[in-house]
């Protein structure tokens, strides 16, 4: 089976593509990036044989011929997908609120592959997504404290698993949770402080950009989830400001995506002092910098102090 996996809930498509490889008993997998690779050398490697028959995962990220942003044509691609190697899984994968639905050759692998869009949890899901992790593993937690967890987090979904597996591990012995346990040992993200820097990357502020990393990391946020967090707040940015050339208001823009209406009017406010060429070559560059983190070719806090000083 192939796919097409896109939307902007990467924790949940990421969980998606393990459970894949572990049902599918599929024990390899191959990571491209479309941005730098030839479409030809993906076939290549989806199509040879392993010797020994084993099952493998190509992966191309960033498959932005999916959406308005590029376009691809390629006989090859179409013909592989037509007689596709059956020990070789195929994904497309790209973090987006929805396709190119216009562009033939989306119409075309929708007909051909399996296309899975990841939404991003609500208010409620989180909170039921809190409640059932915890069931699971017959611990003990109340409505409040559940609460409690999700004001915490801040719909911040992609690093929702890490902090609720860091609060099962604080209280792996006793199974159960109180609020208490939850301020000790979850992470309280704020979008006011998120803001405050992406408004400062924005107007290129270096001072006010290191003073404010400088009380992030004192108050122990990963890089990495900074970078996430703050490629979030791009992407909203870019959302509301092609939503609001179309005449929406910003409470329309809210209900559209989702979104707190304050977080979107915020997001308003800050696209109205930056291109949105810039915008994306601002997610563009974020994207390289988690990417070079995760794997090992920077380390991670010199890598977003180094993004920062280049800006």
């Amino acid at each position: 089976m192939n796919y097409i996996l896109y939307g902007e809930n990467e924790n949940e498509l990421e969980k998606f593509i393990e459970k894949t490889m572990t049902e599918s008993n599929i024990e390899n997998k191959v990571i491209y990036n479309y941005k730098e690779c030839q479409i030809e050398d993906v076939i290549e490697e989806c199509s040879y044989l392993d010797l020994f028959g084993s099952k493998k995962m190509v992966i191309l990220n960033e498959c932005e011929f999916l959406t308005a942003k590029s376009t691809l044509e390629s006989k090859l691609l179409e013909s592989y997908i037509e007689n596709p190697n059956l020990s070789t899984t195929l994904i497309f994968k790209i973090i987006t609120d929805k396709l190119d639905e216009r562009k033939k050759l989306v119409k075309y692998l929708k007909t051909k592959v399996k296309t899975i869009e990841f939404k991003p949890l609500s208010e409620n899901s989180i909170i039921t997504y809190i409640k059932e992790y915890f069931e699971k593993k017959e611990f003990k937690i109340d409505l409040d404290t559940v609460r409690e967890i999700e004001q915490r987090l801040k719909s911040n979904t992609k690093v929702i698993d890490k902090e609720l597996e860091k609060l099962y591990l604080y209280k792996i012995n006793e199974k159960t949770i109180s609020k208490e346990d939850v301020k000790k040992v979850i992470t309280k993200y704020n979008d006011n402080n998120i803001f405050d820097l992406v408004n400062a990357v924005v107007k290129n502020d270096k001072n006010k950009i290191f003073t404010l990393y400088k009380n992030l990391i004192e108050n122990k946020e990963e890089p990495v989830v900074i970078i996430s967090l703050l490629a979030g707040q791009f992407r909203l940015m870019y959302q509301v400001n092609i939503l609001a050339e179309t005449g929406m208001d910003s409470r329309t823009i809210a209900s559209k995506l989702k979104e707190h209406p304050y977080r979107v009017t915020l997001a308003i406010k800050a696209s109205n002092d930056i291109e949105e060429e810039t915008m994306l070559k601002i997610l563009e560059n974020l994207s390289d910098v988690d990417k070079n983190i995760k794997l090992g070719i920077l380390e991670k806090t010199k890598a977003l102090e180094t993004f920062f000083l280049e800006l």
